[in-house]
């Protein structure tokens, strides 16, 4: 799997997407979006490494998913465009993010999968399923391949990575990048110990 998969949709992208990507969807859109997912959201991997999510409404029922792997300069930052929306199978929901542009390592119109859980106001993890299927796999034989996983619980090989949210966002109808919006409920702050 790939790091950034791991580190996004963990969201998704370090080692590649080969043998992570699909030609369909693991189902149409819900009804409705998660609004706790609303925002822009970074991980740190334990390297050092940022990624930053941006998540907004498209529609209803639709995200728009900008996933940036930052670079030291300008220049080496990655982009990756999504559209997403919130699949279920069985009690289980995933995100189901269609590649729209990448540089290169996801192929345009391909689909990738993340598990994800709401921690608090602040916090997301994701995880990204370990589907066994081939990669032209119909939704219904995905779903049937994900329900044998959820079975004998071999679904998650790791815990997933945690991403804090550092902004809010506004309804947009563009994938464009927003500017900064303060946390309307920000994080308390750490207190620091005094010293006797």
């Amino acid at each position: 799997m790939a790091t950034i998969q791991r580190a996004l949709i963990a969201l998704i992208l370090l080692a590649g997407f080969s043998g992570c990507s699909f030609e369909n969807p693991l189902s149409g859109p819900n009804k409705d979006l998660n609004t706790w997912l609303l925002g822009v959201w970074e991980h740190k991997t334990e390297k050092g490494q940022v990624y930053r999510a941006t998540i907004t409404p498209k529609t209803g029922d639709r995200y728009w998913v900008n996933i940036q792997k930052l670079g030291t300069k300008k220049s080496l930052t990655k982009v990756y465009q999504f559209e997403g929306w919130i699949s279920r199978v069985g009690n289980s929901r995933f995100l189901t993010l269609q590649c729209l542009e990448s540089p290169g390592d996801i192929a345009p119109d391909s689909y990738v999968f993340a598990h994800y859980q709401v921690l608090d106001q602040h916090n997301i993890r994701i995880r990204i399923p370990q589907i066994d299927a081939d990669p032209s796999a119909s939704s219904y034989e995905l779903r049937k391949a994900v329900r044998a996983r959820l079975k004998d619980n071999s679904l998650y090989p790791d815990k997933g990575s945690d991403w804090l949210r550092i902004s809010e966002v506004y309804w947009s109808t563009t994938d464009e990048p927003q500017p900064y919006q303060p946390l309307r409920d920000p994080l308390p702050k750490e207190e620091k110990a005094e010293n006797p």
